[in-house]
């Protein structure tokens, strides 16, 4: 049995479905999050995880206990806002003690776990100190410290570190991966951005028009995506749309520029008719000026549009010689190739992901 089971939710504002038949079951002490863009339905379940939200329909289970009509106060679950909600006239120190306050906790008992918890994020030297005395990222911990001092049975992280700088919120990612491992709370994280998710998180579930469109590993979402917005969603791809035809040896699919045999593992439940091949940037081999001879199941003539330069590599726009675009990663160590200037291009079958 899941440790959270969240079972046929639904969430309607008058005639407005924001979640539609939600069903995700999160194993104990995993950290999952809900990635997807604005307006998916992430946050809107969250909220009723946390109890802020009623539901439609549908049900969560805390440890096979129904707990969808419980108040948020006796869920004993912990909340980290976007906004940290800290209390600005208190320090440190009593902002995390506020939750062991409330349920008058001994002094002793306080005191004990502030010190652990204040110790644990590495903010033990600031206890005294107020919020406004602190940067963006240690008001972020001393958050998260403040919904982990009570020993939630979940921890629920709204975009914690969406105001935060980039090379801060990557410091804070690892930092908060590791607290997680050490702690063995089970953490649900809402998020937009990818990276994020797929740096931190156990498993991802992928939201859109308030449905989870899959759910699995960061490494299962970006190898294997099970409908087009996933593919295009979970990091950069090229979309190819062309015709599938299947046969015994497994299939072809047929673009107006070239023809690519498909194994058989590849159309498993695929039928006949239009369909869309998806391949990542990183798996498209370049090669500068016009070659023929190159060991690949398809060789495209193009030329280069624009190049993103960063460094060990540049993302190159590339136009292909019936007018398509293309993005792909090349060596750039010695800089970019210029606008204008003409490249082959070059992929395998066994790369590409297809989708019908």
């Amino acid at each position: 049995m899941a440790f959270i089971e969240i079972s046929n939710i639904e969430k309607h504002y008058g005639t407005f479905k924001a979640l539609t038949n939600v069903s995700l079951s999160v194993p104990k002490g995993s950290f999952i999050t809900l990635l997807g863009p604005s307006g998916s339905g992430k946050t809107t379940l969250l909220k009723i995880l946390a109890g802020f939200e009623g539901v439609s329909s549908g049900r969560v289970l805390l440890d096979g206990r129904d707990v969808t009509m419980l108040k948020p106060e006796k869920r004993n679950f912990g909340v980290v806002f976007q906004g940290y909600a800290l209390f600005p006239h208190m320090s440190v120190y009593d902002n995390v003690a506020y939750p062991l306050k409330v349920r008058r906790k001994s002094s002793a008992e306080i005191r004990e776990k502030v010190e652990r918890i204040l110790s644990l994020v590495q903010l033990d030297k600031f206890a005294r100190r107020k919020p406004s005395e602190l940067s963006g990222g240690q008001q972020q911990r001393v958050a998260l410290a403040r919904a982990l001092v009570f020993e939630p049975d979940l921890l629920l992280l709204d975009e914690p570190m969406s105001a935060l700088d980039k090379k801060l919120r990557i410091d804070l990612q690892e930092e908060l991966r590791n607290i997680h491992q050490q702690l063995g709370t089970t953490f649900i994280n809402v998020t937009h951005d990818q990276e994020e998710a797929m740096h931190m998180s156990d498993g991802i579930a992928v939201m859109n028009q308030g449905r989870i469109e899959q759910f699995g590993t960061a490494h299962e979402l970006y190898r294997k995506p099970q409908s087009r917005f996933v593919a295009d969603f979970i990091g950069k791809s090229n979309m190819i749309s062309g015709q599938l035809e299947t046969n015994r040896a497994g299939a072809l699919f047929s673009s107006k520029s070239f023809k690519l045999s498909i194994s058989c593992d590849q159309i498993e439940g695929k039928s006949d008719g239009k369909a869309d091949l998806f391949i990542r940037p990183e798996n498209i081999l370049l090669t500068p000026g016009n070659v023929s001879q190159l060991q690949s199941d398809v060789v495209l003539a193009g030329e280069v549009v624009s190049a993103t330069y960063s460094g060990d590599r540049a993302l190159y726009l590339l136009k292909t010689a019936d007018g398509r675009n293309i993005q792909a990663y090349g060596n750039a160590r010695d800089g970019a190739l210029q606008p204008g200037a003409p490249i082959t291009l070059a992929f395998d079958g066994k790369d590409c992901i297809l989708l019908t």
